[in-house]
């Protein structure tokens, strides 16, 4: 089996869980991958095992698959986890930041500010939050931390479920733009800890946001 292919049915099966293209408790099958990305059953088997291990499809044997509900514990840990990472970088990042890091997350920026302006669909959103990812890449491959930054970008499925989520709801992405304008301001005054304070800051707002989400959409959480 070529590899590639595992690779891409995954991806795009990945990105549907992420964007809500498939929703949380919708049935899948390797029957049903395979017919929706036009693939045979190998690498629609291979992607629902891998997705398994991450905590997006639950497997029943005998009886069904299906998409993950989204785990309100499981977020709260899995912010835990991005925040703590995250903050015990920012001495680090100071050390390591280069003016081309700060043009590339101004860069960012101005992405996140074009998608602002085009009609919310899955696409836009998904796009949104990759640039979101990107920017924040950027602090960590700069702090030097790569291996906690391919723990933030590839794991955390229900933290990041739930902060597109909000962000498709198009009422925060003014503060976010805001945020990292104020972060990259920071970073070349060089305010070490105004600095730290503030990423504690920008990355706690999902914990008022979450509520709304669960009210507004209770048949995407588990119970």
């Amino acid at each position: 089996m070529d590899r590639s292919l595992n690779q891409i049915t995954y991806d795009r099966f990945k990105k549907d869980i992420m964007t809500f293209a498939l929703k949380p408790g919708e049935p899948v099958s390797a029957s049903k991958i395979a017919e929706r990305y036009g693939v045979s059953r190998t690498p629609a088997r291979e992607a629902l095992v891998r997705l398994q291990d991450e905590g997006m499809i639950d497997i029943f044997p005998q009886s069904k698959s299906m998409i993950s509900k989204i785990n309100e514990e499981r977020i709260w840990q899995e912010w835990f986890v991005r925040k703590s990472l995250e903050i015990g970088m920012v001495e680090a990042f100071f050390k390591g930041v280069r003016a081309e890091d700060i043009v590339k997350m101004k860069e960012c920026v101005e992405r996140i500010k074009n998608l602002t302006l085009k009609p919310v669909s899955h696409e836009t959103s998904f796009e949104y939050i990759r640039c979101d990812d990107e920017f924040h890449y950027l602090f960590h491959i700069a702090a030097g931390e790569k291996l906690a930054a391919d723990i933030i970008r590839n794991s955390l499925p229900n933290y990041k479920r739930v902060r597109l989520l909000i962000d498709m709801e198009n009422t925060n992405k003014d503060r976010t733009i805001s945020d990292h304008e104020t972060l990259i301001r920071l970073t070349e005054e060089r305010k070490v800890k105004e600095y730290g304070e503030f990423l504690e800051e920008h990355l706690s707002h999902i914990v008022k946001d979450i509520p709304a989400m669960r009210e507004k959409y209770p048949s995407m959480f588990e119970n």
